[in-house]
């Protein structure tokens, strides 16, 4: 998901904090000593079950440390080998396996996408023929910000149902002009990996990616991952829950690694492509992957390259992304003028991972003059509540009575989306999304006449409304959802009612 979404995202949060157990490699002493304590303040105050930094300065790697555990019901403790989800930090992953397929010449930037994925289409044709790899991958697809995402989300769709179901999305922002956040369009960067090297994009990730720069822990799919592994669960309302996975939209998002493995990831960005004695992508891959290709802001400083934030600040070109699920946030923060970065992951959405980075920042550039209590205060984030961390309400008994229900029970479709059901379960109205009906399903509550409150099982997602339709007989004929979420188009659906 955006990291733009998720930095608005982390304004109400609390949870509970069971235990610090470090694990700890550095070669300053001092600094690491003033680092550690400042950075286990803020893990203890912030309440995260537990996180996982990395520094490096002049290309070194200065601290190195986990906190907390990866569960708080008997979960291990953190240290740098623990694997959490790195989300949409994946994304550049998928930019730099385009950019080993340029640098071998089986590609160009500017290819067309439909020249490798032949029955691609998106609503518009003539932006379906012009669509070249560089849209795809600067978030200018003509796409709304988020667009799609409910197709991947917790459904049994594939990459390919996805990637063909987009195609009936609206075209609502201006093609190459607008920033528009796109997961999807990662999505086929990855099925145009895989038309051009015959491999599916996790064997390509491995082989060229991970097995060279011996990122061991690190993977798309979570097969070797059991019970006992040294992996984060996600938290919310102080207790583990099951992550999503994330194999239908792995381009955009399945990267799962630990703080070992991005530190030598972050390196070879930071030495232009080498690692050792491996040369990952060329220089001029690298500059083209790192300039900005579409606006954020006003500031023409400030934009989106392939797979990675750019940003010019009083430190230099800044160069980041940020990734974040439900219970996850993960932060990659490069600085190339002074060969400097930080990795942060943690197992709680908070404002922890974007206030750490801009203190140790500061820190690391301002040392003679940088006061360690001073950065604690301005840590403003430790007393604000997510909604989804707050218990729900319980709903009032008469609620869950909806005079004639009978009139709307049975089967709904959306024409993107896919099918509904509006049933009885343990004799009380009940809504299921049937593409993700583990997810999106949960009972239905009376409001008035033809409106009813619906509460998903999803913590994630805010309690909304289904709001139905009519024709001129009275005769229901669908509904739409009006939820109010900052990371799904709910209010997008469109159901009717099938015979």
């Amino acid at each position: 998901m955006n990291h733009k979404d998720f930095t608005r995202a982390t304004q109400k949060i609390t949870l509970t904090l069971l235990l610090l157990v470090p694990y700890i490699s550095f070669s300053q002493q001092n600094d690491s000593t003033d680092i550690d304590e400042f950075i286990a303040k803020q893990v203890s105050d912030y309440k995260i079950p537990g996180l996982a930094i990395g520094i490096i300065k002049d290309h070194k790697v200065i601290f190195k440390k986990g906190y907390g555990v990866t569960s708080t019901s008997k979960g291990l403790p953190v240290n740098t080998q623990t694997i959490f989800p790195i989300s949409s930090c994946t994304k550049a992953f998928t930019a730099a396996a385009l950019g080993i397929l340029v640098d071998e010449g089986k590609i160009k930037w500017h290819d067309k996408v439909v020249k490798y994925l032949p029955n691609f289409k998106l609503s518009d044709p003539w932006i379906t023929k012009e669509l070249t790899i560089v849209d795809i991958l600067s978030h200018r697809s003509g796409l709304k910000t988020f667009d799609g995402d409910l197709l991947w989300y917790g459904t049994k769709y594939t990459r390919e149902d996805i990637a063909k179901l987009i195609r009936y999305s609206p075209i609502r922002t201006n093609f190459r002009t607008d920033f528009a956040y796109q997961n999807i369009m990662y999505l086929v960067a990855g099925l145009v990996v895989e038309s051009i090297t015959g491999k599916t994009w996790d064997e390509f990730l491995k082989e060229r990616i991970f097995t060279p720069l011996k990122m061991s822990g690190t993977a798309t799919t979570r097969d070797s991952i059991t019970s006992e592994s040294n992996f984060a669960l996600p938290h919310i309302q102080n207790k583990p829950i099951k992550p999503l996975n994330m194999h239908n939209i792995g381009p955009a998002g399945s990267v799962d690694s630990n703080i070992d493995d991005m530190l030598t990831w972050m390196q070879m960005w930071l030495a232009n492509g080498r690692t050792n004695d491996t040369t990952l992508l060329n220089d001029g891959t690298i500059k083209t992957i790192t300039s900005i290709k579409t606006l954020t802001s006003d500031n023409k400083d400030d934009g989106y390259g392939l797979g990675w934030y750019i940003k010019q600040t009083k430190n230099g070109k800044m160069i980041n992304h940020n990734g974040g699920m439900p219970g996850y946030i993960s932060s990659v923060v490069l600085f190339p003028d002074s060969s400097s970065g930080i990795v942060i992951l943690t197992n709680k959405i908070s404002q922890i991972n974007d206030q750490l980075v801009k203190e140790i920042t500061n820190y690391m550039t301002k040392k003679d003059t940088f006061n360690w209590k001073e950065a604690d205060k301005d840590m403003s984030g430790k007393t604000t509540f997510f909604d989804w961390d707050k218990k729900r309400k319980p709903q009032p008994k008469k609620s869950d009575v909806i005079p004639n229900f009978n009139r709307y029970q049975g089967d709904y479709e959306d024409l993107t989306y896919g099918k509904a059901r509006i049933r009885k379960e343990k004799g009380k109205p009940f809504l299921e999304l049937l593409p993700t009906e583990d997810l999106f399903s949960g009972f239905l509550y009376n409001i008035d006449a033809d409106r009813f409150k619906i509460i998903f099982n999803d913590p994630f997602v805010p309690e909304g409304e289904v709001v139905f339709t009519r024709d001129n007989n009275k005769k229901i004929t669908g509904f739409k959802l009006n939820i109010d979420s900052n990371d799904f188009l709910f209010n997008d659906l469109d159901f009717d009612k099938t015979p």
